[in-house]
């Protein structure tokens, strides 16, 4: 497995991380996430996300990065994520959590939520979003 050294504090400040807890790779709901997010990659670039999935069976991974199952159940561990629930989490670039799921949350509402955040609320402003449109 590709060695990723990287911790959720290297992107403090830079990104947004919404972190996908999952028992393996066929969990229904992780694969209906997955889906979602796919098709909404413009809003997540747009808002300076990056994705971690971590499995408790299976290939973890962080910002496309392969990492260790020591370090999945590390983060696991971190944020009190039993071995066999499926949760989502989003850490705001400040580094604190700013929502936990453990049913599959709607993206427009996740998205809503970053928009009403001072940070994000700066970056709008001046920006030009996936319609390409200025604010």
């Amino acid at each position: 497995m590709p060695a990723f050294g990287a911790q959720l504090s290297d992107f403090k400040w830079k990104n947004r991380p919404l972190l996908i807890f999952a028992p393996d790779q066929q969990d229904p709901s992780l694969q209906k996430i997955r889906l979602a997010l796919e098709q909404r990659s413009c809003d997540l670039d747009d808002r300076d996300m990056v994705i971690g999935i971590y499995l408790t069976q299976g290939r973890s991974s962080f910002d496309g990065h392969g990492i260790s199952a020591r370090d999945a159940s590390t983060i696991r561990r971190r944020f009190g994520i039993h071995y066999d629930a499926f949760a989502v989490l989003l850490i705001g670039k400040d580094g604190s959590e700013k929502l936990r799921s453990y049913e599959i949350p709607e993206l427009n509402s996740v998205f809503a939520l970053i928009d009403q955040m001072p940070m994000r609320r700066n970056e709008m402003s001046g920006s030009r979003g996936c319609s390409g449109e200025s604010g």
